[in-house]
């Protein structure tokens, strides 16, 4: 019986780090200077998706906030409108631009990227789930993208700069 309440005990806290949005792809990976996200209205987990939909986020990166906002239809792979060396591929993890002449990149495997990708407008969660640290095009705190699964995304309201990708 002691069993069985601890184990929901540590589901519960499992759940509501994933509702939360502190959860993350992996906490060794995530830079500490990073703000958790302010949620507008209810928190809701991408894998919490029914089947067949995907969970549709929108992130101001000027203010740090994320709002859910509902289960969607997959949308088609996303591919670059500008021809890279490593344009994304199927299964990616994606970081879409708002504009030309930015390129969609793609990221794949295991562990974590850091760089500079300016002018973001989305990031899509791959064939292995994904997460990204951003901030706003014009500077300020730093924010964690909730852990995204498969299909998943996260659109920007203005101009982002992602500095970390985690798969």
């Amino acid at each position: 019986m002691k069993l069985r309440g601890t184990a929901v005990v540590i589901s519960a806290l499992v759940a509501g780090g994933l509702l939360s949005g502190t959860a993350q792809a992996s906490t060794a990976d995530t830079p500490a200077d990073a703000k958790p996200l302010t949620w507008v209205g209810q928190p809701v987990s991408s894998e919490s998706a029914p089947a067949g939909k995907v969970a549709h986020y929108q992130a101001d990166p000027e203010k740090g906030t994320i709002k859910f906002l509902g289960f969607v239809d997959p949308e088609p792979e996303i591919t670059s409108t500008i021809v890279q060396h490593n344009p994304p591929q199927s299964g990616d993890c994606v970081l879409s631009p708002w504009s030309t002449p930015y390129a969609a990149y793609g990221f794949r495997g295991a562990g974590t990227m850091n760089g500079s990708w300016s002018n973001r407008k989305r990031i899509t969660g791959g064939s292995e789930w994904c997460a990204g640290t951003y901030h706003a095009q014009s500077g300020g705190s730093s924010f964690n993208t909730p852990i995204l699964a498969t299909g998943s995304f996260v659109d920007f309201t203005s101009p982002a700069v992602v500095t970390q990708v985690r798969i």
